[in-house]
């Protein structure tokens, strides 16, 4: 029995509660940050009530032609830059999401969108990946952007025990560590582990992190603090194809986006073996790309790629 009460308890599964649709299509962050709820799409962040989940309003659309932010898709309130939007995802994605927009002077020009974005309830920000550069908006009454540049393509974003900023950099095939102010603190190169395209990256200790990547294979793999590699998921519930966001819960568990296979691994942090969550059968995940796990409301988030839902689970 004892066992068996085990088995049950660490195999979680998901009781939908509720599910947004996004405005802007694909969905690239989520982050519960001070009784808030924020959701990234490729060029916006929007807010949400956590316990309602009603629309509260949009924080920030991203002017590419002048990098100022704006409150109207139509055109920029800074240089009246006109934009349209053409998102699209390769399945052969190579770490480099893009949209198309025409400029008032009628030039075609392409530029990268939001990568993925993160909260930080401690330092009350949110921090956004796009292309070469992280933008850190300071929560408050003005929402204060500043923006540093970390170079190589900045893709999936999480906060560390320290509460710094972990960046996975796939141009350089290396994981960086920022200070909340933009301060290079360390970086884990990858090479070691043979490991390249690093999707995303969490802590899983002081010593250990987790890593979703598409080199040498679509994979989720353990690398100590030094850049070598410890283990790698071994394949139980089949490959992963096109893994993406991580997040880990109180327990260790580790719950990784497996996009191309429209499902969520839950992963143990000691064996790396694997399960599929388990989800109500009218329940069909469409593209699921970031993650996010509250461990104080015992909530499941689910951003997808494709669907553009955020599908909110009790687990």
């Amino acid at each position: 029995m004892y066992c068996m009460l085990l088995a049950g308890y660490f195999n979680v599964s998901g009781q939908v509660v509720h599910t947004i649709q996004s405005n802007y299509g694909a969905v690239t962050g989520i982050a519960a940050v001070n009784d808030r709820l924020y959701v990234s799409s490729t060029q916006q962040i929007a807010m949400y009530c956590p316990t309602t989940f009603q629309y509260q309003q949009d924080l920030y659309f991203l002017c590419t032609n002048c990098g100022n932010y704006s409150g109207t898709l139509a055109s920029c309130n800074n240089c009246g830059y006109y934009e349209y939007f053409d998102v699209y995802d390769d399945d052969d994605y190579d770490g480099d999401y893009a949209y198309d927009d025409y400029g008032n002077d009628g030039r075609y020009v392409q530029h990268g969108g939001v990568n993925c974005m993160v909260g930080c309830s401690v330092n009350n920000c949110l921090y956004a990946s796009k292309q070469n550069y992280i933008h850190k908006v300071a929560l408050g009454q003005d929402n204060t952007v500043s923006v540093w540049t970390v170079g190589s393509n900045a893709q999936g974003l999480s906060v560390t025990s320290s509460h710094n900023l972990l960046v996975a950099m796939t141009g350089v095939n290396s994981l960086y560590e920022y200070s909340t102010d933009g301060a290079l603190i360390r970086q884990i190169s990858l090479q070691a582990a043979g490991i390249s395209s690093p999707v995303c990256a969490v802590q899983l200790s002081d010593n250990h992190f987790g890593i979703t990547h598409y080199g040498p294979a679509h994979q989720f793999s353990i690398i100590s603090s030094d850049g070598q590699l410890d283990q790698s998921y071994h394949g139980d519930e089949e490959d992963m194809n096109n893994p993406r966001g991580i997040a880990v819960d109180e327990h260790g568990r580790v719950f990784v986006a497996d996009h191309n296979n429209n499902r969520i691994l839950v992963i143990s942090r000691k064996t790396l073996s694997a399960y599929q969550l388990r989800l109500p059968d009218d329940c069909m995940l469409n593209g699921p790309c970031s993650i996010l796990v509250d461990s104080v409301t015992m909530r499941l988030y689910i951003g997808e790629w494709n669907g553009g839902r955020v599908i909110c689970c009790k687990i």
